[in-house]
C-alpha cells in the first residue's frame, strides 16, 4: 500500500478540520473541473475552453499554461494536479494532425482516473458570436392585476 492510499490520522487540530472537510457527506458538494490546453492547442479548442469555463466559473480551474501530457498513455499528471486542486473532472483540449481539435473529458475517483471520453469539434460557434437581444420586460404582480 502506498502513501497516498493509507488513511491518513490528523496530527493537529487543522488537518483534522482538513481531513474532515474531505470525508464523505449526506449531500456531496458540487464537482469542481480541470481546465486544461494540452502541448498544441488550435485557436478554436483555446477559445471552446473558455467558454466552458465561463459557463462552469465558480467551480472550475483553467490552466493557462500548455501541459505536455498524454491522457490516454500516462495519467499521473491529471492525478497530481487533481489532487492538487481538489477536482474531480477534467476536461483537457489538443490539436493535432491525426485527430484536430480534440477534447478528452475524464471522471476522477479518489484521486484516481475513472473514465475517460475522447471527442471532436468539427463547427464551433464561440459565445461571444451568439446575438442576444436586450428587450425591456415588465412583470406587474399585483392583486389588482
Amino acid at each position: 500500500m502506498t502513501q497516498l492510499d493509507s488513511v491518513i490520522k490528523p496530527k493537529t487540530k487543522r488537518s483534522k478540520r482538513f481531513l474532515e472537510s474531505r470525508a464523505p457527506k449526506l449531500t456531496e458538494d458540487v464537482k469542481s473541473a480541470m481546465i486544461m490546453k494540452g502541448g498544441n492547442t488550435s485557436q478554436t479548442i483555446t477559445q471552446a475552453l473558455k467558454d466552458i469555463y465561463s459557463l462552469k466559473k465558480p467551480n472550475a480551474v483553467l490552466y493557462k499554461k500548455k501541459n505536455i501530457t498524454r491522457p490516454f498513455e500516462d495519467s499521473t499528471s491529471l492525478e497530481f494536479f487533481s489532487k492538487k486542486t481538489d477536482c474531480s473532472l477534467f476536461l483537457f483540449g489538443s490539436h493535432n494532425k491525426k485527430r484536430p481539435n480534440n477534447f478528452i473529458f475524464g471522471r476522477l475517483f479518489d484521486f484516481h482516473v475513472l473514465d475517460m471520453i475522447e471527442l471532436g469539434i468539427e463547427k464551433y460557434v464561440s459565445l461571444s458570436e451568439i446575438k442576444v437581444t436586450v428587450s425591456v420586460m415588465l412583470c406587474l404582480a399585483r392583486e389588482s392585476f
